[in-house]
C-alpha cells in the first residue's frame, strides 16, 4: 500500500473525519425535517468542515515495539564503540553480528506471515528478541565493565567471551525460528506451480 492510500484509510477512520460527518449528517436531517431549504448539500459540506476542524485530533499512535528495540540496539553498539578498546579482542564485532542477527529478526517480526503457527508464536518470539536487546546484551557489558579493579581481567574477559557466544546461539536459533514470509510465499508458490504444471 502506497503512503498515500494508507494516509487517505486512516483519514476514513479519524475521529476527524467522523466528527465531520455527523455534521453532514446533520445537515442533511436539517434538510430532512424542513429547516434547510434546496441549500442543504452547502450546509451539509459546510457543517462537514466545522465537524473536521473541531473534532478531536487521534491520539499519537506508540511506536512498534520492534522499532523500539532497534533503537536500543543502535544505541547500544553506539555506547561500547568509543569503550572498543577497553573490551576484549574480538568482542565488539561479536556484539555488532548479534545486533544485526536481531536485526533480521525483528525485521522478519514486522511481517508475520499467515499461517497459525507463525502468527501464534510470535509475541513469544519478539519476547525473546526483547530479552536479548534489553536484558542479556546491556547485563553482560555492564557486568564486565563495572568490574572491580581487583577482578582478574583475564577471567572476566573470558567470562564475557563466553557470554557473547551463548548469546549469539540464542540468537541464530531465533532467527532459523522467525520465518522470512517471502521465502515462504516463494515456496508456497513453487508448490502450487508443481501441482499444476507438474514436474518440469
Amino acid at each position: 500500500m502506497s503512503d498515500r492510500a494508507g494516509g487517505a484509510r486512516r483519514y476514513l477512520v479519524s475521529r476527524k473525519n467522523i466528527a465531520g460527518m455527523v455534521g453532514a449528517l446533520a445537515g442533511v436531517g436539517l434538510h430532512l425535517a424542513g429547516v434547510i431549504g434546496d441549500v442543504w448539500p452547502v450546509v451539509a459540506v459546510g457543517l462537514y468542515g466545522v465537524g473536521a476542524l473541531v473534532g478531536p485530533a487521534d491520539p499519537a499512535a506508540s511506536p512498534r515495539l520492534t522499532d523500539a528495540l532497534r533503537s536500543d540496539a543502535a544505541a547500544l553498539l553506539t555506547r561500547i564503540t568509543p569503550r572498543s578498546e577497553a573490551l576484549p579482542a574480538g568482542t565488539v564485532p561479536a556484539v555488532r553480528r548479534i545486533v544485526q542477527v536481531m536485526g533480521l529478526v525483528l525485521d522478519r517480526l514486522d511481517e508475520v506471515g499467515d499461517r497459525p503457527a507463525d502468527r501464534a508464536a510470535a509475541p513469544e518470539r519478539l519476547a525473546l528478541a526483547a530479552e536479548i536487546v534489553r536484558v542479556d546484551l546491556p547485563m553482560c557489558l555492564d557486568t564486565y565493565l563495572g568490574r572491580t579493579p581487583s577482578t582478574s581481567v583475564e577471567r572476566a574477559a573470558g567470562e564475557f567471551v563466553a557470554q557473547l557466544h551463548l548469546i549469539a546461539a540464542a540468537a541464530d536459533r531465533l532467527a532459523a525460528e522467525v520465518p522470512d514470509i517471502h521465502v515462504q510465499r516463494a515456496e508456497d508458490l513453487t508448490r502450487e506451480l508443481r501441482r499444476r504444471h507438474g514436474e518440469p
